[in-house]
């Protein structure tokens, strides 16, 4: 890196991290966002980078950079932005930490559950007696986090970077070949910026594209067909080869957990804990030598903030805060988890999705919906229009806290993006506990 010129396209939490890596490293960066300081989601970042001496360059126009000698764009940045296509290397976040880390990486993405079965991975190999970073593109998780590239720069052979990835990070990636890596499920999203879901898949199959036969690929079983030759290939699911429910039990190669073992992973969550096993195995020695310290690790599992959080109770009624629930499919697995009648706050700006799905399995299962948001009037016609529409999420919660009754639980699980009414879905999801932990007291 030492005297190249970089420019980092893009003001975030990862574009401040890319930037400062690139400093320290003897690189000459300038950070480009094409918003003004007054419009910056986070203008605080602003002020830190002047404080760095990094050089800004906001109200930034589109046009191409010039004198760069590589380009390092944010996964906000469109793949047919212009400024991506003028012949200098263009990299995405996790390239570039790629490139500096002296630590090995196990990389997790998918549709669902990518945040979950990183914090998974993350404490089995904790409890294995390895050096565990738990960094990427989790945010809010209420454990202890970093943006991949501080965490790459501050890498140590010794240490392991457990990264969250996403497809959109996976757009420009090269060299990228992680120890270990794993896709929790391919659904439909993010169809707003990829042409079909086909598109969307190969994306997100990217992340196996540089591995070879000193990797671990880990998928689904109905994936296995998709993974490129190259790594060691794991499946999990119910249909899966090296982990799967057996007669009640968790069996992840070597490792029998009984289900009850396991009280905060139910449900769906029993496949992202199949993923985190196996990726730990893979890292420690292909599972049966840390059978018993994942065993652990997988207990000690307590749940993720804003991911099916308990906020309390009241009169029989559960409240639980699922703010990161981002697509319709994840709004009907998180409904499926709930015993008794829900009531589920969706809303916000719809992704390009289609919630057919959604709609057949609200009509099916008697849960209500109050349809909150920019995209609620759309929202609420894809359902069928029999719901009840409100322009905020704190009326929505009025009203669903007005009719649920004991033994049902109050739910935020959006379905949708947080960013009309809120900077990301960390604050739709405080705001939700704010409004819910006021309720209660009363």
């Amino acid at each position: 890196m030492k005297g190249r010129r970089i420019a980092v396209l893009g003001l975030g939490r990862s574009g401040l991290a890319i930037a400062r890596a690139a400093k320290r490293l003897g690189a000459e960066p300038v950070v480009y966002d094409q918003k003004s300081r007054d419009a910056l989601a986070k203008p605080e970042l602003a002020d830190e980078a002047e404080r760095e001496e990094i050089a800004l360059h906001l109200g930034w126009q589109g046009d191409p950079v010039t004198g760069a000698d590589l380009l390092v764009v944010n996964p906000a940045v469109p793949r047919s932005h212009p400024a991506l296509h003028t012949g200098i290397e263009v990299i995405g976040e996790i390239e570039f930490a790629y490139r500096i880390t002296r630590a090995p990486i196990v990389a997790i993405t998918g549709t669902n559950g990518k945040s979950t079965t990183t914090v998974m991975t993350y404490l089995c190999l904790r409890a294995c007696g390895r050096e565990a970073v738990l960094c990427g593109n989790i945010f809010g998780s209420g454990y202890a986090e970093a943006p991949l590239t501080e965490a790459a720069l501050n890498s140590t052979p010794e240490q392991v970077l457990v990264a969250e990835v996403s497809s959109f990070q996976l757009e420009w990636v090269s060299q990228f070949k992680p120890q270990a890596a794993a896709i929790t499920n391919i659904g439909a999203d993010h169809l707003d910026r990829y042409e079909d879901a086909s598109d969307y898949a190969r994306t997100k199959l990217r992340i196996f594209d540089a591995m070879g036969p000193g990797e671990h690929a880990i998928v689904p079983a109905e994936l296995e067909a998709r993974v490129p030759k190259g790594p060691a290939l794991l499946t999990f699911g119910a249909e899966g080869r090296d982990a799967c429910l057996q007669e009640g039990d968790l069996r992840i190669l070597d490792l029998v957990v009984p289900l009850e073992d396991l009280p905060r992973i139910q449900g769906h969550n029993l496949a992202n804990a199949m993923a985190a096993g196996l990726l730990a195995s893979a890292v420690v020695g292909e599972g049966r030598v840390a059978a018993e310290p994942i065993g652990v690790g997988l207990r000690s599992y307590s749940g993720l903030a804003h991911r099916m959080e308990f906020v309390g109770e009241k009169r029989g009624v559960q409240v639980v805060n699922n703010s990161m629930c981002t697509n319709p499919e994840a709004v009907v697995s998180s409904a499926k988890s709930v015993v008794g009648r829900a009531h589920l706050l969706i809303g916000g700006v719809n992704k390009g999705l289609d919630f057919a799905p959604l709609r057949d399995y609200l009509a099916e299962s008697g849960h209500r919906a109050y349809i909150f948001g920019t995209d609620a009037a759309d929202l609420s016609q894809m359902l069928d229009g029999n719901y009840e529409v409100f322009d905020t999420l704190d009326h929505a919660f009025e009203a669903a806290a007005a009719a649920a009754k004991s033994g049902e639980t109050i739910m935020l699980a959006p379905g949708c993006a947080s960013t009309d009414q809120f900077r990301d879905f960390r604050e739709r999801g405080d705001v939700f506990k704010a409004m819910a932990k006021e309720w209660l007291r009363t």
